[in-house]
């Protein structure tokens, strides 16, 4: 891949979920109990519902959310309210996480995060953001009321570092999330995998 232009990166912006911690989605379900249609139809109340991005967003209460998940499958509301009481689990931390941040900051660049992310998973998964110590800051979803891919998300994280977009990368799993950072001028890398991502991301830097 290479650097694209002259100005040396000096900034590294990383997505949590799918790329920091791993998504344990279907483990979690299976651990609470929850496997073949029903596991299905949890999931598809909840985690794969359009509701979902009420989680990230933070602007209704954890009893308003849970309301809109039961509306989506009432067959399965002990299920769907099991699943709520505690979602421990649903991300979980991810081994190589901090060799790879260390590995980033070595070359001199600042780590930045920019993620949806949820009071409650933040609050009942403390143990998969045991990487935060290491980054330089960056953005939640949750306290901005804002989620990728709006572009407003984005242009946040620029004005409170004081960033240059063409001498950062953003790194995400999810190919819409990574529109807006292009269209800003942010060099991109889509996660597939551990070693792709941390090969692109170096050809970047050199």
């Amino acid at each position: 891949m290479g650097n694209r232009n002259n100005a040396a990166i000096n900034t590294v912006i990383f997505d949590i979920g799918g790329v920091l911690v791993e998504l344990g989605r279907y483990r979690f379900l299976e651990k609470k109990g929850f496997t073949g249609e029903i596991a299905d139809r949890v999931m598809y109340a909840t985690m794969r519902s359009e509701d979902w991005v009420q989680m990230d967003l933070n602007n209704l209460s954890e009893e308003e959310i849970l309301d809109l998940f039961i509306a989506n499958d009432p067959e399965v509301e002990p299920e769907i309210r099991h699943m709520f009481s505690n979602v421990h689990g649903i991300v979980e931390p991810k081994a190589a996480t901090i060799p790879w941040l260390r590995h980033v900051k070595e070359s001199g660049c600042k780590l930045l995060y920019l993620s949806n992310y949820s009071p409650k998973i933040m609050r009942e998964c403390k143990d998969a953001l045991y990487f935060l110590p290491e980054m330089d800051g960056g953005l939640f979803s949750c306290d901005l009321h804002l989620v990728k891919p709006d572009m407003a998300f984005y242009q946040a994280l620029i004005e409170k570092y004081q960033l240059d977009p063409e001498r950062c990368i953003f790194i995400d799993d999810l190919e819409m999330n990574l529109v807006p950072a292009r269209e800003l001028g942010i060099h991109t890398v889509q996660f597939r995998s551990q070693d792709q991502a941390e090969r692109d991301v170096d050809d970047l830097i050199r």
